[in-house]
């Protein structure tokens, strides 16, 4: 007698499963800056995630005596790709100064990166004409900086 069970009418179970879609055998790509139509008859598992392009962190960095901090990206690009990144540091409410935060030129790689914390004050009065006065400082201290990278596209 016939196998009854999961057979549909008129189909064996190997043609069954070789028009059902099975599961991917590969994690699905990262974001990408372009949409492409698939062309795989696989289906995702509920659970998969994409990986992002875009590395994003809000976090407290203590800057030495120049005024420098390494920050050492979460997950590390690839060989040879040199991310984009952005930093932007966060100021306490009703502060005398203003905190900026930069990138130091050559220094980032594919895992990490040296920022500058330069301390301005919001209000200036100079009293002394001809003087150079040096205002601006390069704290060793600690702030809060946001920290966004991500490889170019």
């Amino acid at each position: 007698m016939p196998d009854q069970g999961a057979s549909t009418p008129g189909l064996s179970a190997a043609e069954i499963a070789a028009i059902v879609p099975q599961p991917a055998q590969a994690a699905p790509p990262a974001v990408q800056a372009d949409s492409a139509r698939g062309d795989m008859p696989r289906y995702a598992l509920e659970n998969h995630t994409h990986e992002s392009r875009l590395q994003a962190r809000r976090m407290q960095l203590t800057f030495n005596a120049s005024g420098e901090a390494s920050y050492t990206f979460p997950k590390a690009y690839d060989a040879g790709v040199v991310p984009i990144v952005n930093a932007t540091a966060e100021n306490a409410a009703g502060a005398s100064f203003r905190y900026d935060v930069t990138i130091k030129q050559g220094s980032t790689t594919n895992t990490s990166t040296t920022l500058i914390l330069t301390k301005i004050p919001k209000t200036l009065t100079v009293s002394i004409l001809g003087a150079v006065l040096n205002i601006f400082t390069n704290p060793a201290e600690t702030a809060w900086v946001n920290i966004m990278s991500r490889a170019p596209s």
